[in-house]
């Protein structure tokens, strides 16, 4: 029974991957067909070099998944690890949320160029993300507490101020 989580989520990474792999190939492959073949008379410089672009980082980002997912054995064929868990939140998952969107772009610009503006969703997103802690520095900063004693210490000044200004009757 060890190791058996950790056969577990190798097996679902790699079956993430071969997934993904399959699907970036098709979405790939189906883009440059319709674009190449099909929609040649409209494809310009710009949107060739948009998705030259878009897509490296979706290669860039599916191999560094591929290559944190993988598990490694020892030489007896034992498993040390099983590489990192593809379902986790945070970085992981920012990486397929990227890839995903960049499917939904490339196939989306088949039919409209302005699909690309998609891409502002990424940074938008993070500036979402952010707001609390730039709200946070960008906040009036706020006085320091002071110590009891130095509260003690500002009272006694303020009622010895007020007994000086008030005003004083003499008989007479």
């Amino acid at each position: 029974m060890a190791n058996q989580s950790a056969k577990r989520i190798a097996q679902q990474n790699a079956l993430r991957i071969s997934t993904l792999n399959k699907v970036l190939v098709g979405v790939n492959a189906f883009y440059l067909f319709v674009r190449v073949v099909l929609q040649f008379g409209s494809l310009n410089w710009t949107e060739a070099f948009t998705y030259v672009v878009t897509a490296g980082i979706e290669v860039l980002l599916y191999m560094n998944l591929y290559q944190i997912s993988r598990p490694r054995y020892d030489p007896g064929g034992i498993l040390v690890s099983a590489g990192t868990d593809l379902s986790q939140p945070g970085l992981v998952s920012y990486m397929f949320d990227y890839i995903y969107i960049t499917w939904f772009v490339h196939l989306l610009s088949l039919l409209t160029k302005w699909a690309w503006a998609l891409y502002l969703s990424i940074p938008l997103y993070l500036l979402v993300l952010a707001a609390p802690y730039i709200r946070q520095y960008m906040a009036k900063p706020q006085e320091p507490a002071q110590s009891p004693e130095d509260a003690a210490k500002e009272l006694k000044r303020r009622e010895k101020k007020e007994r000086k200004q008030r005003t004083k009757y003499v008989r007479g």
